[in-house]
């Protein structure tokens, strides 16, 4: 069988089996006595160690170990690139390994799979000037699997959290974890050990910093006022457990990589190396395309190329993909005719406040659709910048010319010195934050031009008004220039006359005349007496006085003197409906209705939840072109 058939089976018995080894290093190592946890205290050595063995470690006092065996099988081993102290720990790691059956099968599993990114590994360590034995830091972390993951969050063969693997280069998207990428992460794990090593000075204290934090190892240093690791070990609330293991660990690990034939793993019959060359392919291919041309199975492929999380190669820009080499003639010579089979498919990158219904309606297809192409379990996976696999064509494009968007804004601020203004439809799901990081504007400037309380929610559909710097770019978000819209100032007469005549009614200013009531005066202009009461902000049982004066939206068929309003845009005012029965509660004519409650609509009426009548409704949001 190939080296590169069946490898991806290794993921799951591999983490199983580090679960495995850290519930034997719980039973290994118990908790060290309190005598030993004085700042004075030196680390615990064995005292029988052959006196043939060095240490680039001071040579402290021996100090008996509990449980002690002869330990005259240690000498002549080959000793380790790193710095090597016999502190007990590493000891029972040794003894673990040797004659423990899990040792012994944990250990076998790791040596026979250590030849499989081996040569690679040795070569970045090389390439960086680094100890060779840092390899079994992955032998630790990961048994050499580019597909662990931990349940911190940690991922690929180093074990890299998120912020630190972004700090190091390695990208991870919707469609890519470079973490999981062993070419590419070998070399970012190369690149952090030198760096904590360059800051900490010793190995001991790098490779504990990797598995606890800089952070962490900074702080507790300047605690204790030592840089001594394993004093620092032996310290209460010194390191956490977990480091004072992972260092001997990693060490005894060392020792046996160094000496197969001492703990009895000689004979094993060890993985053959990889070998593989990179093929440049467009973004959106599907691995079982490539799969297909190589004539391999596609798990196959997948297995060499564990970065890639959704089966293809990230949309947009082209990627190298790892083949083996014994493949490449095979690949080369069927990739011609397979390659013209995969172009149905395009790449669209989500702009700042896209949906996914937009970016479905653009290129006329279902959201439905876009999530099974895409492998998008939850709405909020659609972010700004995110590539889609997307029906290839020409996207269609938003009229902008049969009507233009109609923008409210407060009459507190007109322009901003200096500052370009801009109107963004916010799409849902966004916070105010997020608008403000993307624009490069603060919370506070927002909620001013816009007459918003922070603390509150975002709602669809609301239009926002900005102003940003001239030369911020604003290509990668849906935004509005001041020619796209219409903008009206609440609160004017233009903004009541805009919103009335499209609601197919005509605002008036009326003088309460002797004998006018409420009822009279809906049922005279079409209204409902909810409607008056709302509109003025009283209660439907207030009682009006000659010489008040009301507002009122009414039906222009009751307004024989009054015709309709036509918007300065051109757009057609939806039409009056006439003779609507005043006080007739299961009537909705408007916006603006209430039900019969004093003050406001009832909380427990489904209607009062309603973003707008159903009358008023655009049957197509996405008008199309034309």
């Amino acid at each position: 069988m190939p080296a590169w058939a069946g490898a991806q089976a290794v993921s799951g018995e591999e983490a199983a089996a580090l679960q495995a080894l850290r519930e034997a290093e719980q039973a290994l190592f118990r908790p060290v006595s309190s005598a030993h946890t004085t700042a004075g205290a030196t680390p615990r050595v064995m005292d029988r160690v052959p006196s043939a063995l060095s240490s680039d470690a001071p040579a402290p006092t021996p100090v008996v170990a509990r449980g002690q065996t002869d330990l005259q099988w240690l000498r002549g081993i080959a000793l380790p690139d790193l710095p090597l102290r016999w502190d007990e720990r590493v000891v029972r790691f040794l003894e673990y390994f040797r004659t423990d059956p899990r040792g012994r099968q944990l250990m076998s599993g790791w040596i026979q799979r250590s030849t499989r990114y081996g040569a690679m590994i040795d070569r970045e360590l090389a390439n960086a000037r680094l100890p060779r034995d840092l390899r079994c830091v992955a032998m630790a972390e990961s048994g050499f699997d580019p597909t662990v993951r931990s349940y911190a969050g940690a991922a690929g063969m180093w074990q890299f959290v998120p912020r630190t693997g972004e700090q190091y280069g390695l990208t991870r998207t919707h469609w890519v974890d470079q973490r999981n990428d062993p070419i590419r992460s070998t070399r970012a794990a190369a690149g952090y050990l030198s760096d904590l090593h360059r800051r900490l000075g010793s190995w001991e204290l790098a490779l504990a910093a990797y598995n606890m934090g800089y952070g962490a190892m900074a702080r507790s240093i300047r605690k204790y006022n030592t840089n001594d690791f394993w004093a620092l070990a032996r310290l209460e609330s010194g390191l956490p457990f977990e480091t004072t293991v992972y260092v001997s660990k990693i060490l005894a690990c060392a020792i046996v990589m160094r000496n197969p034939e001492r703990f009895g793993f000689a004979e094993l019959t060890r993985d053959t190396p990889i070998e593989i060359e990179e093929v440049t392919v467009s973004g959106g291919v599907q691995l079982s395309t490539l799969a297909r041309a190589a004539g391999m199975r596609t798990q196959d492929l997948s297995a060499l190329n564990p970065e890639l999380l959704r089966g293809r190669t990230p949309p947009g820009a082209e990627y190298a993909v790892r083949i083996p080499r014994d493949r490449m003639e095979t690949f080369a010579r069927a990739w011609a005719r397979v390659r013209p089979r995969d172009h149905t498919f395009g790449t669209h990158v989500v702009r700042f406040g896209e949906s996914l219904s937009d970016v479905a309606w653009a290129y006329r297809t279902t959201e439905e659709a876009l999530r099974e192409l895409n492998e998008l379990a939850d709405p909020s996976d659609v972010t700004a910048g995110l590539a889609l696999v997307v029906p290839a064509g020409t996207p269609r494009q938003r009229s902008s010319s049969a009507r233009r968007e109609v923008v409210s804004v407060p009459a507190t601020v007109i322009e901003v010195p200096g500052r370009r203004r801009v109107f963004y439809p916010v799409g849902g799901g966004e916070s105010l934050d997020d608008v403000a990081t993307f624009f490069d504007v603060s919370v506070d400037d927002i909620r001013r031009w816009n007459a918003l309380d922070p603390q509150a929610r975002l709602v669809s559909d609301m239009v926002l008004q900005l102003f940003v710097d001239p030369s911020r770019d604003v290509s990668q978000t849906v935004v509005l220039t001041p020619d796209d819209v219409r903008v009206l100032v609440v609160g004017t007469e233009e903004f009541f006359e805009y919103h009335e005549t499209q609601a197919g009614r005509v605002r008036l200013r009326y003088i309460v005349q002797p004998g006018d009531t409420l009822g009279s005066l809906a049922e005279r202009f079409g209204r409902r007496i909810g409607d008056l009461a709302r509109i003025n902000r009283f209660s439907r049982r207030s009682a009006v006085v000659p010489g008040q004066e009301l507002v009122i939206y009414a039906d222009p068929t009751r307004v024989p003197s009054a015709g309709l309003s036509v918007p300065t845009d051109g757009a057609t005012p939806s039409p009056a409906r006439a003779n609507a029965p005043a006080g007739a509660d299961d009537d909705d004519d408007g916006g603006d209705d209430l039900d019969d409650d004093d003050d406001g609509e009832d909380p427990s009426d489904p209607r009062a939840l309603e973003d707008e009548d159903e009358d008023d409704r655009d049957p197509d949001p996405h008008p199309e072109v034309g």
